[in-house]
């Protein structure tokens, strides 16, 4: 699945679409693959996440975002007055059309995230097996931590 398909559904679909930072956005992506990865055993972008200072990050998502003409990145200031990138979308950019199993995942993450504020959000990424269980600074292998647990789902 396209990374920028991701970026245009959520930002359509995602209820406080002002809450879609760089950094909220990147990781609902990194979510939506972790999802995918427990329910399909493989991730829906080609993205290898890295385990950075501020959790699963890398630049394909900005980076993505600021290269597609649907999608704009608008500089502004958060609650505390520092400068935050929002992602948004076009109102005219048409809805990705998509498997049914991939629209499931996302909305999954959305529901469960909507509602987080920041904080919370961060602890909800961290608690994912791929960050809990690995160190800083290294690729995560989010394939590879959800085989145990769907084996474990198979088995019940």
């Amino acid at each position: 699945m396209k990374i920028e398909d991701i970026i245009i559904y959520f930002c359509k679909k995602y209820p406080l679409p002002s809450e879609l930072s760089k950094a909220r956005l990147t990781k609902l992506v990194y979510l939506a693959d972790w999802q995918s990865c427990i329910r399909t055993g493989k991730q829906l972008t080609h993205i290898k996440w890295y385990f950075n200072n501020f959790g699963p990050y890398v630049d394909d998502v900005v980076d993505t975002a600021r290269n597609n003409h649907n999608i704009t990145v608008i500089t502004t200031n958060n609650f505390y007055g520092d400068t935050k990138e929002v992602i948004s979308v076009k109102d005219d950019a048409p809805m990705p059309t998509m498997e049914k199993n991939q629209a499931e995942i996302l909305d999954f993450v959305i529901n469960e995230t909507k509602k987080l504020y920041w904080n919370d959000f961060i602890k909800y990424v961290y608690s994912t097996p791929p960050v809990s269980g690995s160190t800083r600074y290294t690729i995560l292998n989010l394939e590879h931590f959800a085989k145990d647990i769907r084996r474990t789902n198979n088995t019940h």
